[in-house]
């Protein structure tokens, strides 16, 4: 074997061994900074697509852990716990739930679209169970550091019985919309604090200095990760913490979303 070829089969044993291994293992902290007085000094953290096979065990456990280090305020989920639609291959609903109740914050959920396929009502039921509120196409009021916060969850989109308007009905600034899917977001028309979205998992396969080239989104790259403004509200979309039918990930490592609300004009949008 010639001297360049050895260099491509390590190359490539490299890239399979970091995409298939290394980068779906490691967990990487990703922050912003997002302005809103009314929230000011808030700390939240969002996870989303944890696609959690019946032996996570201990990745949720890493998860849990490295999210009560931050010590947030409040914890949002951006739906799919489940990985497979064949529950069997699924953490037991009742395991996880109960688990995340280690988490030290209030916490908010919806369902994304691997959910409604593999125990809907399961997770439904556990994860209320469980202290966890669930939203679909409703709102909450809560309080968090003495300021009020309504949080807005709509359903997946993709069970095409999202209704936005009976969602955001009665509510009012400050407002969190937390939703599975970011395509959602040209929809929402009202003004809203911040929109949280997932599913995309940015895309997974990243080739440097390229955008992703396959994102479940109607929107393509755009809505592949990170904060967009691509109107007047804001959205985070996560990359999520785990995979789906494709087991990797290249330059795009599974992240948990911290949030900062700052005050306006005290800093960045992200850092």
């Amino acid at each position: 074997m010639s001297k360049q070829a050895i260099i491509i089969t390590v190359i490539i044993v490299y890239i399979i061994i970091r995409s298939l291994i290394i980068e779906p293992g490691s967990i990487k902290i990703t922050r912003y900074e997002v302005e809103s007085n009314e929230l000011s000094g808030v700390k939240a953290v969002f996870l989303s697509d944890l696609h959690l096979k019946r032996q996570d065990y201990k990745r949720l456990d890493r998860i849990i852990d490295l999210t009560n280090s931050e010590a947030p305020d409040i914890v949002f989920f951006g739906g799919d716990f489940a990985k497979y639609t064949d529950k069997k291959k699924n953490m037991k609903v009742e395991n996880l739930a109960a688990r995340l109740t280690y988490i030290r914050a209030p916490k908010y959920a919806v369902l994304g679209d691997d959910d409604w396929h593999s125990n809907y009502n399961e997770y439904m039921t556990q994860l209320k169970k469980n202290k966890i509120t669930v939203l679909e196409n409703n709102a909450v009021r809560t309080v968090v550091r003495g300021r009020y916060l309504d949080i807005i969850g709509l359903k997946d989109i993709t069970m095409k019985d999202v209704n936005i308007t009976k969602a955001m009905k009665r509510t009012k600034m400050p407002r969190v919309v937390l939703t599975h899917n970011p395509d959602i977001y040209y929809d929402v028309l009202d003004d809203v604090t911040l929109i949280l979205a997932g599913h995309t998992h940015g895309g997974q396969i990243v080739i440097p200095m390229t955008a992703p080239l396959f994102v479940p989104s109607r929107y393509g790259a755009q809505f592949s990760s990170g904060l967009k403004t691509p109107k007047d509200n804001k959205i985070i979309i996560s990359k999520g913490l785990g995979t789906d039918k494709f087991p990797a990930r290249l330059n795009c490592k599974p992240e948990i979303v911290v949030i900062e609300f700052i005050r306006n004009g005290s800093g960045r949008n992200t850092r």
